[in-house]
């Protein structure tokens, strides 16, 4: 197990991100997963200083030349620190690398995650929804201009959460701010809802990091992302790239409110 090749990293500095979080946050939400969840492992890093990463990276075995990918239990486990480490905010560099890797939004996601006790392992940290579709945000920015676009679909996966949330219906239905931005959205309920998921991103990334994400999002292949937004097992998810593109903006609209105010 992971903690155990480090007497200094402490469980609850230890955040699942990528497909378990996905995976996690569905279960949480009382649906089945209709996508294969990889074998792989991703976890972020709470760290003060290189000391406990460089410990980990002599007692794991690397699995590939990343830099950041050893066997944890034999299971291919990607380990993004992040923290104190970053420099500049938003970047690190392991030491098995030459060149930086992007964490941008890691610490804010991590400051508003949620506990997730492990049976024998003490209790770690997993992203809110919100937190997660941050990451996926920035995920999408940072591989589609390499031409890779797998992040599509999982945003659009939280875009469909967001739409069936108990809570977001009643923001939506029972609060004047809620009501006010059904009434903008003209009843438009998921583009509402895409608002909201907006305005709960920028809440929890502040107001620098929201600066930096709304200069950059979509970027320059946005018709790539409508395309590629798809959701298997979701009755009624548009097919329309253009309906996507409708959902996007909504939740845009929800990202700018917070960057002018």
């Amino acid at each position: 197990m992971l903690l155990a090749q480090s007497p200094a990293l402490r469980a609850e500095d230890v955040m699942i991100v990528g497909a378990h979080c996905r995976d996690i946050l569905r279960s949480a939400l009382g649906q089945r997963s209709g996508e294969r969840t990889t074998e792989d492992i991703d976890f972020g890093l709470a760290l003060a200083g290189w000391g406990t990463y460089n410990e980990l990276a002599q007692r794991l075995e690397p699995a590939g030349d990343t830099g950041i990918r050893y066997r944890v239990a034999n299971v291919p486990t990607d380990l993004m620190p992040f923290g104190k480490v970053e420099n500049p905010a938003g970047t690190v560099t392991p030491p098995a690398r030459r060149d930086q890797i992007s964490v941008w939004g890691f610490t804010e996601v991590f400051r508003a995650s949620r506990p997730l006790p492990l049976p024998s392992a003490g209790t770690i940290r997993v992203p809110t929804i919100a937190g997660y579709a941050t990451l996926k945000l920035a995920a999408w920015l940072d591989r589609s201009a390499y031409g890779q676009y797998k992040d599509a679909a999982d945003i659009a996966t939280v875009l469909y959460w967001y739409s069936e949330l108990p809570d977001v219906d009643a923001f939506l239905y029972d609060t004047e701010d809620g009501q006010d931005i059904l009434a903008q959205e003209e009843s438009d309920y998921p583009v509402a809802a895409a608002r909201v998921l907006g305005q709960d991103i920028a809440a929890i990334i502040g107001s620098t990091r929201l600066s930096e994400l709304v200069a950059r999002w979509p970027g320059s292949r946005e018709d790539s992302l409508f395309a590629e937004m798809a959701v298997s097992n979701v009755p009624g998810w548009p097919r329309s790239p253009e309906r996507r593109r409708q959902f996007m903006q909504g939740l845009r609209r929800g990202l700018s409110s917070d960057a002018e105010g």
